[in-house]
């Protein structure tokens, strides 16, 4: 049972961690310092070490947050879906909206996996997470003759590649095509290289 400093606990550490997002969105993961995101959260830096060893520690406590949020929402929006392109669809559109409502989190993603924490951010537990889930589909998907029968662990890569640049360019496009048409881009695209013959 939770108690009330539970709660305390877990809505300081939220609070924290929505802050280090705002921080890293303004300045780059780079420039943000422990005293940077206490002040954004409104509390003192000796409050952020009693919830947080370090800087690293609260960036990738929002990293896995953000994500964790993603992956439930890739569930619940593909939860009715019959098939393979149905899953597609509702998977680029539920993450371009994703991103789209929480610029924040996808400039953070971004300034993580830039060059210098590309290697590190490939082994993190939620990017595997992620890929995990998408391998799960793709499996299916070639178990039941939608696609054709490749690598699965590459494959989701590609995926996951391409939604994330069409991601990048709609957040630097100052007039982005509306998402829908993002959308049949992308789906039509992986459609083309993997559906089956």
């Amino acid at each position: 049972m939770r108690t009330k400093e539970d709660v305390v606990e877990e809505f300081r550490k939220q609070s924290i961690c929505d802050a280090a997002m705002r921080v890293v969105a303004k300045k780059g993961v780079r420039n943000v310092t422990v005293q940077d995101i206490a002040d954004e959260a409104g509390v003192a830096k000796g409050t952020v070490y009693i919830y947080f060893k370090s800087r690293d520690e609260i960036l990738s406590t929002a990293m896995d947050a953000a994500t964790e949020q993603l992956l439930q929402k890739l569930a619940q929006a593909c939860s009715d879906c019959r098939t393979f392109r149905d899953i597609l669809e509702r998977r680029v559109t539920t993450q371009l909206l994703h991103f789209e409502e929480n610029r924040d989190f996808f400039r953070m993603y971004l300034a993580m996996s830039e060059p210098l924490g590309e290697r590190r951010l490939r082994k993190h537990s939620t990017y595997l997470a992620y890929l995990a889930q998408l391998e799960a589909v793709l499996q299916d998907a070639i178990r039941k003759r939608e696609i054709r029968d490749t690598c699965v662990k590459r494959l989701a890569v590609t995926i996951s590649s391409v939604i994330r640049d069409i991601v990048l360019h709609r957040i630097g496009e100052q007039k982005p095509p509306p998402l829908e048409d993002d959308v049949k881009f992308a789906v039509d695209f992986i459609m083309r290289g993997i559906g089956s013959k």
